[in-house]
Parts: C-alpha cells; structure tokens; sequence
C-alpha cells in the first residue's frame, strides 16, 4: 500500500515539537512591559554578582557581572526609547573582551527579554534563546556601544530555559538591563 504524498507530509509534521514558534520583540511595547515582569537590579555601584532574583524567578550568570548605574554609575550611555524603556537603567556590566555569555533561567519561562549594550564600537552580537539543548530561535543584531543599546527578546512555544550571548572580543565587554520574564505574549509584540 502506498501512502499519498499529504498522508506523509501530515505525518511529518505531527512530528515535529511545538516549540517551532519563536518570535522576536524588537521594541519594549506595551503589550510587552505590562506583559512580564521586571527585574530589579539591586546592589552598589562595582559590587559585583552571579545572579539576580526576584524571589519568584532567578538568573544565574556563567561570569561575573558588576553592577553599574547609567550614567556616571561606572556605565556612560544607553539607548532611548522607543529602543529601551529608558535611557538610565541600573546594569550589569561585563568589562573585559569575554566572547560568550550564558543567563539561565531557574524558572523557565515562555517570554524573556533584556536591553544590551557593547562597552565600545559597532558590534553584531547574538543571543541564542534554548530549552535545555534545544534552540529556540537566535536574535543577531548590530549595536552601538555610545548611546546604542536594544531589547533582546522573544517569546516561544516552548519554555525559554537559557540564553547564550555571542559577543566580539572588541566589544570589550557589554552591559545588560531590564530583565523581563513571563508568560507567552501573542500576536505582534
């Protein structure tokens, strides 16, 4: 018995996980911030950590981070709306030419997003969301280290377990901010 071309096709594709969705939010909307929630980043300016929580959600970091405030808190510009939420965030800043950059997420969650900004230059940069070794979905963007940063997020089918950020070593470092998590946000975003 042969099995018609759509009887195979339908059956690849029941095969195939529903965390094939994986969309990209470009801009801090307000779908977005009323959305998820945001994570505050506590401590002094150059006390330094590995993680962040706010009780519910905690972020683990694969290096050590400096808190930093923007600007004149160590950290000298940030992006503007409608880019950023804000254009003085309190950050958490990695100085040196580190290349790769993993934030895990002990709560998995189906939407996470956080502003990112090189510490010099013109850098691509990208962040490669995962449910355990699975990739979601990867985000690549070219950011300006004066005045620059953008939202990296994205909301998916499937829980967003890690992040991996792929940066140039002459970006000579970066900062992050605004760490937002929740559930799935639909439609445009």
């Amino acid at each position: 018995m042969r099995l018609r071309p759509v009887v195979l096709s339908a059956l690849f594709l029941a095969g195939i996980p529903a965390f094939a969705q994986f969309t990209v939010i470009s801009q801090p909307t307000a779908a977005y911030t009323s959305g998820t929630t945001l994570m505050t980043i506590p401590g002094a300016n150059f006390s330094t950590t590995s993680s962040l929580t706010d009780g519910i959600e905690t972020l683990t970091f694969s290096n050590t981070v400096d808190v930093r405030t923007v600007p004149g808190g160590g950290w000298a510009t940030w992006g503007s709306p409608p880019n950023t939420e804000g254009n003085t965030p309190k950050v958490l800043a990695i100085t040196t030419g580190l290349t790769s950059f993993t934030i895990t997420l002990g709560v998995p969650q189906n939407t996470f997003g956080f502003e990112l900004e090189p510490n010099s230059g013109t850098q691509v940069i990208t962040a490669t969301y995962f449910n355990g070794g699975t990739v979601l979905g990867t985000i690549t963007q070219t950011i300006v280290g004066t005045a620059g940063a953008l939202l990296s997020a994205a909301s998916a089918g499937s829980p967003i377990t890690s992040v991996v950020l792929t940066v140039p070593a002459g970006a000579s470092g970066f900062a992050m901010a605004r760490f937002r998590y929740g559930p799935q946000i639909g439609g445009t975003v």
